[in-house]
């Protein structure tokens, strides 16, 4: 009896590991390929498996969220510098805001002269836990750089690692 306790105890432990391995596999880390994700909008569908080839600005904000809304800007303004720059066709933006309401984001991207056509609005709070669990986003919203091989490189970038990816393309 002792030995089936044995047995059954290892078995659980080895199941538990393999578990807890595959979790971490789906989820944003620095260097491992980022999670699948598939946004839409009206008559507008993005996927960042789509995106590969190109580099990929990705920004989880809210209008609750101080930080993750001046990180938007902070983005939005490095993205609007690069309309006359060669390299603004290898960079994709992707804005996803959190909020309760569609309305309250449409209001916030017109208020801060947001770019409407790369935001993209998520309301059901399922689909929002599966997002803050699957980019690791426990404490607050974030903003990530992947590159065109679909690795995570960089979380909340500063406005120059933002250059450096311009520098990059030069």
């Amino acid at each position: 009896m002792k030995k089936l306790s044995i047995l059954i105890a290892g078995l659980a432990i080895m199941l538990l590991s393999v578990s807890a391995f595959s979790d971490k596999r789906r989820e944003a880390a620095l260097g491992n390929q980022v999670p699948s994700l598939v946004l839409g909008e009206s008559d507008s569908i993005v996927s960042l498996e789509s995106l590969k080839g190109k580099w990929v600005i990705l920004s989880f904000w809210s209008a609750a969220d101080a930080f993750s809304r001046m990180s938007q800007n902070e983005v939005s303004r490095f993205s609007k510098s690069l309309q006359d720059d060669d390299s603004a066709e290898r960079i994709e933006f992707v804005s996803v805001n959190l909020d309760r309401s569609k309305r309250l984001m449409q209001e916030i991207v017109k208020l801060d002269n947001l770019d409407s056509d790369s935001q993209f609005h998520i309301s059901d709070p399922s689909e929002e836990i599966e997002l803050r669990n699957a980019f690791r986003m426990n404490e607050g919203l974030r903003t990530f750089i992947i590159n065109p091989e679909g690795v995570l490189v960089e979380a909340d970038p500063t406005y120059e690692s933002l250059r450096a990816i311009v520098r990059r393309q030069a």
